[in-house]
């Protein structure tokens, strides 16, 4: 187990690069990498100032509001349109978070 400590600690330094959305879903779903995968999308958020990822069969989309905080929108698939945004009649949650990067990501979790 040390060897795959070892491994996603060198990933994460990396902003696990090229992780599919398997990837990042066994990292979530499992409790002792699962702040690991927290920690990265928020360092992500923060850089970024938007991040998507998959839980539990959803689809998160999270970036920074033009006001305050962080917008978090949920959708059942991860269809788009040809912007390569998500498709309003898939939304089925969202929410402002006014905390940190961290927060947002945890929000609707």
């Amino acid at each position: 187990m040390m060897n795959d400590n070892i491994y996603l600690q060198n990933e994460a330094k990396k902003g696990f690069k090229n992780w599919t959305v398997e990837g990042w879903d066994f990292l979530l779903h499992n409790e002792k990498y699962k702040n690991i995968a927290i920690t990265t999308l928020s360092k992500i958020l923060d850089t970024e100032q938007s991040v998507e990822f998959t839980y539990n069969n959803l689809f998160y989309e999270v970036f920074e509001s033009s006001e305050s905080g962080y917008v978090v929108n949920v959708y059942s698939c991860d269809s788009k349109d040809e912007d390569e945004q998500y498709l309003e009649q898939n939304i089925v949650d969202g929410g402002l978070c006014t905390g940190s990067c961290r927060d947002a990501i945890e929000f609707m979790m």
